[in-house]
């Protein structure tokens, strides 16, 4: 059985779906999920799976309740077995009066736990075919929570809208089935989950599909890459999209025309975006070095999973920070921002085309396998606030006389003016080059040109989004993230409050260029602090020791491919806090 001091709400339940891939753990997992959202309660689900093209245990988690649920909690109250393998997984993961759901034709009852046994393959094939086993077992979670049909049967509807009417029907029934026979046999629930009438509307959404949402709102004219987990889904998200938004949306062959392509596409003036991974970020590393001298307003999405090589495919780790800090050979600028949460993502896509385009240079949006590929409930996205800032760009007419594509300027930017505007006779290529874009080989000139790149970051210092705090003022341990772990941090710093151990936050939301002035004042404003991060190496407290001079009290990190634990993280600020 779980065992942890973490205050986990009452009103909360958390459930996790197992078995084999093909058994539709993803499927019914989301049709729960939305089924929840729909009823106005908050959810956040986590996906698990082996890189393997079939076959493997797969497993699903949602975490459901009626206050907002910022991440995973490690118990689990419903565990719905598909297979025996998913018992014998997970069963010490059972928090206090949980239940397993199993068919006893396929598996054995949970020693030391409460079974609920169901025919879900009787019920099934009834019903109209065996793979409806899962349906069958939705319903019977909501029989164990005393919770509606009617939200599932709804979500069932929508999950086969696009196939003949009787499947949809066949797979409510089946939900039925489920839910009907644990109300007559296993009538006492494992906790009451009740329906939030007239919560405000809200969107289940995972990372990726938030990003390409930013993408769109920004007016995105094209989009490259090549399939790589996890950043494979936006490229279906943007496929799904390209016709109704006016967006050129392009499979390339290989990562390194996609990132080509996406140059090629900024030249002209298009607001232009790549995604990929880790090991695909590194094959677009020389053509990033082209935007970089090119001064191309380029946007590039790298979700990171664990390497070296190809390394853990569909797991998540934050260990490729130093490797987009540093890629493609020379020194040039280039922005880095990391979403912490699903919002973020939405919001931080969509400034990173304002930002490539004021800077004219690249910037990186870094995302991992635990943001880019669970889903999560949030408000309604703000689409309101979103701007179209184009920078110092000319589209149209004349540029004027004497135009120089790479003028050297005060703040390091110089006005683009895309092909076709009269006047502006330019030439770009990957060489060094005057003011022209001539290749140049002039000591001076490359001396005024390197010192005009790096100038932009200054500029941006102003323009990226600025560090986040949050927490008490009079905190006796303050918690250093970025990225992802930002969500597990959440969560574990409102059980610190819950347990009287006053603490806060800091995320730091762009890591290029560093925020060293505010993560000073954090450090130097906090008794005790610790860095929080999914890696080895502690590549963000390097940053810190790098740029702030400063030594955190302690760090938190974690790199087995699964995300930060906020039980975990409760526990090590305790013992932080503890030393003040």
């Amino acid at each position: 059985m779980a065992e942890t001091s973490a205050p986990y709400s009452v009103e909360e339940v958390r459930i996790k779906i197992g078995g084999q891939a093909g058994f539709g753990i993803k499927a019914s997992g989301q049709m729960l999920a939305r089924a929840f959202v729909s009823a106005g309660l908050n959810t956040f689900d986590l996906t698990e799976y082996p890189s393997l093209i079939r076959g493997g245990h797969n497993v699903f988690g949602v975490r459901v309740g009626p206050e907002p649920v910022p991440s995973q909690v490690e118990p689990v109250d419903v565990l719905v077995a598909l297979n025996q393998e998913t018992i014998d997984l997970h069963l010490d993961e059972l928090g206090d009066g949980a239940a397993v759901i199993f068919d006893p034709s396929e598996a054995e009852g949970p020693a030391g736990a409460r079974g609920v046994p169901v025919p879900l393959d009787e019920f099934a094939e009834t019903a109209g075919a065996k793979i409806m086993r899962n349906t069958v077992a939705l319903g019977a979670v909501l029989a164990l929570l005393d919770f509606p049909m009617e939200p599932l049967e709804e979500s069932v509807r929508r999950q086969f809208s696009h196939k003949k009417p009787e499947v949809a029907d066949g797979n409510v029934e089946a939900a039925r089935a489920g839910y009907e026979h644990v109300r007559e046999h296993s009538p006492e629930p494992v906790r009451r989950l009740v329906p939030v009438a007239g919560a405000a509307p809200q969107l289940l959404i995972d990372g990726n599909s938030a990003v390409g949402l930013g993408a769109l709102a920004a007016g995105i004219g094209f989009y490259a890459a090549y399939p790589m987990t996890p950043a494979t889904s936006l490229l279906h998200f943007m496929a799904a999209h390209e016709r109704d938004r006016g967006v050129v949306v392009k499979h390339a062959e290989d990562e390194l025309a996609a990132m080509n392509m996406v140059v090629g596409a900024s030249f002209t003036g298009t607001r232009a975006m790549c995604g990929t991974s880790g090991g695909g970020f590194a094959l677009m590393t020389e053509a990033f070095g082209l935007a970089g001298v090119a001064e191309s307003a380029v946007v590039v999405m790298v979700s990171q999973r664990p390497g070296p090589a190809t390394g853990l495919p569909t797991w998540t780790e934050q260990a490729d920070l130093r490797m987009v800090i540093h890629a493609a050979q020379g020194e040039f600028p280039r922005v880095i921002l990391a979403p912490g949460d699903h919002t973020q993502c939405f919001e931080f896509a969509w400034r990173a085309f304002d930002l490539a385009d004021r800077l004219q240079t690249p910037v990186v949006l870094m995302l991992d396998n635990y943001l880019s590929e669970n889903r999560a409930s949030v408000p309604v996205l703000d689409t309101g606030a979103v701007t179209v800032d184009r920078g110092d760009i000319v589209t149209a007419g004349h540029v004027g006389e004497g135009y120089l594509r790479y003028r050297v300027t005060d703040d390091g930017v110089s006005t683009r003016a895309v092909p076709g505007v009269r006047g502006a006779l330019q030439l770009t290529n990957s060489y060094d080059h005057d003011e022209y874009g001539f290749a140049n080989e002039d000591a001076a000139m490359r001396d005024a040109q390197e010192e005009k790149r790096m100038r932009k970051l200054a500029l941006a210092r102003g323009l990226v989004p600025p560090p986040l705090v949050e927490g008490a003022d009079d905190a006796s341990v303050g918690l250093i993230v970025w990225g992802s772990t930002t969500m597990p941090a959440r969560q574990a710093l409102e059980w610190l409050a819950m347990e009287g151990v006053p603490a806060r936050m800091l995320q730091v939301t762009t890591l290029e260029p560093f925020p060293a002035d505010a993560v000073v004042r954090f450090i130097e404003g906090t008794p005790r602090t610790m860095v929080v991060e999914g890696n080895m190496t502690g590549q963000l407290e390097s940053l810190i020791r790098e740029h702030c001079l400063l030594e955190p009290d302690d760090s938190l990190r974690r790199y087995d491919g699964r995300p930060l634990a906020p039980e975990g993280i409760l526990e090590r600020a305790k013992e932080v806090a503890s030393r003040a």
